[in-house]
């Protein structure tokens, strides 16, 4: 510190004050010592800046108000039947919450912060204070809303006022411990491994609660909000109290890994690129494991060794995906095209486990080249393990579908079988585009000039999903839905995904070559 105080009097020609003799400066002296010395932080924010925000706020409420009023506040909340079943989502909702608050940190120190003042001798209570004042305040908004979306489904007309600000309190002091539990398992590895099980377990019981619906009550009520939000913002106000006199303690090697996903997370966000954080995920993946070598065996080929490999270090993600094949059974009640997307998501997710191994081939073929493989069989191996993930899922979630979400008797986990190489073509072509192309040249509409590598990125995969999925799709919103589907509907899609993974391969790989 004695430095930087020379700094500043060699560069302002008189000596600069001092804090306090005998002691060091504190987090805010020393921040506001740096704004005052960085040109770019002297400006303050622009009246066009500003202008924007207002603006783009302006048009986005005038925009998606109507409909944000009738997705928090419909006119009417559901019936006693389904009261058990909506209030299991909204729970798993909070559960979510928690965990999205386990992987972002949820303290996060800002890049200039980490690097610079988390090594300085300042006060570590004072640095963090900041960011567990966000983490506390994006929490409470959270909890909050989802507060809000429970008095909108649930509490009988008319609601009284005091009542839902009683909710909406208890909905921000719930989201405000939300945060405080995630803060001391950043802190505890231990409490951290031991959080995320137990959250894994909540999470299963209620997508069992929502898929088999209790019985519910003739009159559902809510009771007791003034006493629950008293509890709520008392517990958080105590657990605030205790986390912030702990952040003199807190470990700094607990804050190295979420400033790196946050910031990675930002970035992608400014260059418009999520490959980004699809780099990052594979990375903190591996980076925790503890990899040993084995010796490859005769008679397999060598990528199909490394398929079968991968797939056993990452069991924990294929229980999670069987775990999500009931999704599409809990959106059966609801619009179609929530239902098709995650149909759609949970295939492409599914035939993308192994899909980092053709990505690494994309970016770096030497290996490929020293194993003297051919593009075309490499490839061949890689499609094969996807459409077995995409095809097990599909016919599970359409079994699943078909079971409790009251779709008619058929052969749907046949259907799901056939709609498997599909999406394991569709998540091929997506791991082999890569970074989005921001070289292209720009398209004059109406409405302004737009970049198309953003929108070629997002349609990549999804222009051979369409029309070879074009079978499944129909039989799940037209006749098949009522009549349930035929057998000749399945072979039809399954010629047509077939052909369209054999066409693909013989046109999107040579087979002399060693380059994907």
């Amino acid at each position: 510190m004695s430095q930087l105080r020379d700094a500043a009097a060699v560069e302002t020609g008189r000596p600069t004050p001092t804090p306090g003799l005998g002691r060091e400066p504190t987090v805010r002296e020393l921040r506001r010592w740096v704004r005052r010395r960085q040109v770019a932080a002297r400006a303050s924010v622009s009246l066009e800046t500003l202008y924007v925000l207002a603006v783009t706020a302006a048009i986005a409420i005038a925009l998606l108000g109507s409909w944000l009023r009738r997705v928090l506040w419909p006119a009417v909340p559901v019936d006693a039947s389904a009261w058990p079943a909506t209030s299991a989502l909204l729970a798993a909702a909070g559960v979510a919450l928690l965990l999205t608050l386990r992987r972002l940190g949820p303290l996060v120190l800002g890049r200039s912060d980490l690097a610079w003042l988390l090594h300085t001798p300042v006060s570590r209570r004072g640095l963090l204070l900041p960011a567990l004042a966000r983490a506390l305040c994006l929490a409470a908004v959270a909890g909050a809303t989802l507060a809000l979306l429970a008095v909108g489904r649930l509490a009988p007309r008319p609601t009284d006022g005091a009542e839902t600000a009683a909710w909406l309190a208890a909905g921000a002091g719930a989201g405000g411990c939300a945060a405080l539990l995630a803060t001391a398992a950043q802190r505890d590895p231990r409490l951290g491994r031991w959080l995320d099980r137990m959250l894994t377990v909540a999470l299963c019981a209620l997508g069992a609660v929502v898929l088999l619906e209790p019985a519910a009550p003739a009159t559902p009520t809510i009771p007791g909000p003034g006493l629950l939000a008293a509890l709520t913002v008392t517990a958080a106000g105590a657990f605030t109290a205790a986390t912030v006199r702990g952040l003199r303690l807190f470990p700094a090697a607990a804050l190295h890994e979420p400033a790196a996903d946050v910031g990675a997370y930002l970035d992608s966000a400014y260059v418009m690129d999520p490959s980004f954080t699809t780099d990052l995920r594979e990375r903190r993946f591996w980076r925790r494991r503890t990899l040993r070598s084995a010796p490859l065996r005769r008679g397999m080929p060598v990528p199909a060794q490394h398929e079968l490999r991968v797939l056993r270090r990452k069991l924990p993600r294929l229980g999670w995906l069987a775990g999500a094949a009931a999704v599409p059974a809990m959106l059966a009640d609801g619009a179609s095209w929530m239902l098709a997307l995650a149909l759609v998501g949970g295939a492409l997710t599914s035939a993308s486990t192994t899909a980092e191994a053709t990505r690494r081939d994309v970016a770096q073929p030497a290996l490929l080249r020293l194993l003297g493989l051919p593009a075309r069989r490499v490839l061949a191996v890689r499609l094969l393990t996807a459409t077995a993930l995409a095809s097990l899922w599909c016919a599970l979630a359409l079994t699943a579908l078909a079971l409790l979400g009251g779709l008619p008797p058929g052969p749907w986990w046949a259907l799901g079988l056939a709609f498997g190489p599909v999406a394991g073509v569709a998540a091929l072509r997506r791991a082999r585009i890569g970074a989005i192309n921001h070289g292209l040249p720009l398209i004059d509409t109406p409405m302004g000039a737009f970049p198309p590598g953003p929108l070629l990125w997002l349609l990549t995969g999804l222009d051979l999903l369409v029309p070879l999925g074009l079978p499944m799709l129909t039989a799940l919103f037209g006749a098949d839905s009522v009549a349930g589907p035929s057998w000749q509907r399945v072979l039809l899609q399954a010629v047509l995904a077939v052909g369209g993974a054999l066409g693909y391969l013989w046109f999107a790989a040579d087979r002399r070559r060693a380059t994907l």
